[in-house]
């Protein structure tokens, strides 16, 4: 039989739940503490994906039926925020980092570890990029009216994006040395900026690093 934790406080779902998705209701409506937010779920230590509630749900209910011990963990919304920007901070720094090597690599003659970095590289900041949005939308925080360096936020914010979308547009062409262009003279120059955004967000937060 399948026992059920909610920050390891066994709990008892009422009877004719048979989803993920009824439980999680359950849970956040009758065993949160208010300001929290379900952070984490696994089964049997192995933690569910987002995206297999939604994709794989008959998956999931027999991977249920079959474990022992499904563990749901919580947290403040604070919490999951300070963590969030912790991450982003920790990404950009790896970015600043990493990119002048990566923009070298694009000028000599790339392998597949130098494709493999831009690809990790689009994903990091498409994420820093949502996650941008979500904070500034939580917090009514208008880009536009957010000054970075004598600019608004939400102008920093497009011109990334657009100068994002050149350096796909270029690896698709092939274009090994515009790629290296871009990341040296344009994206490298952004990150600090993104720092500088993040900054300001944790600061109108009041949510420290």
């Amino acid at each position: 039989m399948t026992r059920f934790y909610v920050n390891e406080r066994e709990i008892i779902p009422p009877p004719g739940i048979k989803s993920f998705e009824e439980i999680l209701r359950h849970v956040d409506g009758n065993q949160l503490p208010p300001n929290s937010v379900v952070r984490l779920v696994s089964i049997d230590g192995n933690p569910i994906i987002q995206d297999d509630l939604s994709k794989n749900p008959a998956a999931l209910i027999k991977q249920m039926e079959s474990g022992e011990k499904v563990e749901i963990i919580t947290g403040t919304v604070d919490e999951i925020v300070r963590d969030s920007l912790a991450e982003a901070f920790a990404y950009l720094d790896r970015a600043e980092e990493g990119i002048p090597a990566l923009a070298q690599n694009f000028q000599a003659n790339p392998g597949p570890e130098s494709f493999e970095g831009l690809r990790q590289l689009y994903e990091g900041f498409y994420w820093v990029n949502v996650l941008l949005s979500k904070l500034s939308d939580k917090y009514k925080i208008v880009l536009d009216e957010v000054i970075v360096q004598g600019v608004p936020a939400g102008e920093h914010n497009k011109k990334f994006i657009s100068v994002l979308k050149q350096l796909m547009d270029s690896q698709e062409n092939g274009d090994m040395v515009l790629i290296s262009d871009l990341l040296e003279y344009e994206i490298a120059p952004m990150v600090p900026l993104w720092k500088e955004m993040f900054q300001i967000i944790s600061d109108r937060t009041a949510v420290t690093r």
